[in-house]
């Protein structure tokens, strides 16, 4: 005995969960970014800290979370660290409103140096999500000059200077 069933087929309306998606621009939003940017937004920058026979490379994360700046930061030191693997420095806490670590300024400041026609990555190379934006330096006194206003910047997030990653250290005797 062979039975047929007839099903009633009846449209089915389907929600499709949308994601909140992130806003932020980085070609126009970076020299404010503690305030346009949300929590679904990540901000990679990575500083080669490279000068003639010295080579190192510092990489940082900025999130956020509530009213908060999370920035955690790595260094890797490639001459005279028989370890090259990243290393974490420090994990800093802001208020979205600080003012103390004037890095939006910073970026505001060496805007100039965003164009290069002769080299593929800058000393100073900004990410977030496929965008990218590259800060070069001409030359051996213009990167000098350019590494010691990041460091000066800097050194106000972290005056702590640990393993001495915002300048060499002075020793007194």
């Amino acid at each position: 005995m062979l039975t047929l069933i007839l099903a009633s087929c009846k449209k089915r309306t389907e929600k499709r969960m949308e994601f909140p998606k992130a806003e932020f621009n980085l070609k126009t939003d970076l020299i404010d970014f503690k305030k346009k940017m949300s929590e679904l937004d990540t901000i990679n920058v990575w500083f080669d800290h490279s000068v003639c026979t010295y080579k190192g490379a510092e990489r940082i994360e900025i999130t956020k979370k509530s009213n908060l700046i999370k920035i955690r930061t790595a260094y890797k030191d490639e001459t005279f660290d028989n370890n090259t693997e990243w290393k974490l420095v420090y994990e800093k806490e802001i208020a979205q409103t600080d003012t103390i670590w004037k890095i939006e300024e910073f970026f505001k400041r060496n805007i100039n140096r965003q164009k290069s026609e002769n080299k593929d990555y800058g000393t100073l190379q900004i990410s977030h999500n496929k965008d990218k934006i590259h800060y070069f330096t001409d030359g051996l006194v213009d990167l000098n000059n350019f590494m010691k206003d990041y460091f000066e910047t800097m050194k106000t997030l972290h005056p702590e200077n640990i393993d001495t990653i915002y300048g060499v250290a002075i020793v007194y005797e």
